[in-house]
């Protein structure tokens, strides 16, 4: 709904669609490679005995549902 709302006209809905369709594609190939490496430098180096990789991704949970909550209610 925000997507089609962001808009600017409706000649260029579709290239609005697409690019977000894109980003998120580049979001879900980036995120996994992103976790397991820092997983596995976690791991290595020992940073929080292991459990680095786990707390950063916690607090990028809890960063993501703060910019939700950011969105407005209505369009």
């Amino acid at each position: 709904m925000f997507i089609t709302a962001g808009a600017p006209n409706k000649r260029s809905l579709g290239a609005t669609n697409g690019l977000a369709q894109t980003l998120v594609t580049i979001g879900r190939i980036v995120t996994p490679v992103i976790a397991s490496s820092l997983l596995s430098v976690s791991i290595q180096y020992q940073i929080l005995w292991g459990y680095a990789a786990y707390l950063a991704l916690i607090f990028l949970s809890f960063g993501s549902i703060w910019l939700a909550y950011q969105l407005p209610r209505r369009l």
